[in-house]
């Protein structure tokens, strides 16, 4: 007998209940911080390797870069242009663009290509002031082997590889705005700007080109 009474320990007893309480409601709140320390630290971790790795790949990074962009104005066939990009990247064309794909041989007047930039068309301007049979081999089977798109026409992707000397690199690939230049040829590198700008220009609407 320890000489307490009822009522005594009945106040005990709550007294243990309110302390077991407060000691649960504690190792909660504790649970609940350290749960959310976690999170905010899990999200941050997650954030920075999106960004460093495109998005875990989900989307590719930027490749070329954007230029200065002129007016989309038609001038009449032959007016002589200034473009505010070297080699152009969009500006003042000719009302007519080229109106077929695929790798050419002899050069097409710049007011007539850049039209097609504004189609959302590609453009590859390849440097060769005394040919260069293996890199035209090279970008006929790339044209090819590229994705057709929602816009080719007779099942021919939209890409056009035309001589142009104009430029310091061996190889420019255009889009309107855009340009990637190249001292090599790299087929990976111009499929992922063909990839990423196809379908791009101002002409275009919810991705749908005119030819």
């Amino acid at each position: 007998m320890t000489g307490e009474t009822k009522r005594e320990r009945r106040l005990a007893a709550r007294d243990t209940r309110k302390q077991r309480a407060a000691e649960a409601r504690k190792r909660a709140a504790i649970g609940r911080t350290t749960a959310i320390v976690i999170a905010v630290a899990l999200v941050a971790v997650l954030t920075v390797a999106a960004f460093t790795t495109s998005f875990f790949g989900l989307m590719t990074a930027p490749i070329g870069r954007a230029m200065p962009l002129g007016k989309a104005d038609h001038v009449a066939e032959g007016t002589p242009i200034e473009y505010t990009s070297r080699p152009p990247t969009s500006g003042p064309h000719f009302a007519a663009w080229y109106p077929s794909y695929g790798v050419v041989e002899q050069p097409v007047p710049v007011g007539n290509w850049v039209h097609n930039l504004e189609h959302g068309a590609i453009v590859v301007l390849y440097n060769c002031p005394t040919g260069c049979p293996d890199l035209v081999a090279q970008l006929k089977e790339l044209h090819a082997d590229l994705p057709k798109g929602r816009n080719a026409r007779g099942g021919v992707a939209r890409m056009l590889a035309v001589p142009y000397d104009d430029m310091d690199q061996r190889i420019a690939v255009t889009s309107w705005g855009r340009l990637l230049e190249l001292d090599q040829y790299d087929a990976g590198q111009i499929q992922r700007f063909y990839e990423a700008y196809i379908d791009r220009g101002p002409e275009c609407q919810n991705l749908t080109c005119p030819p």
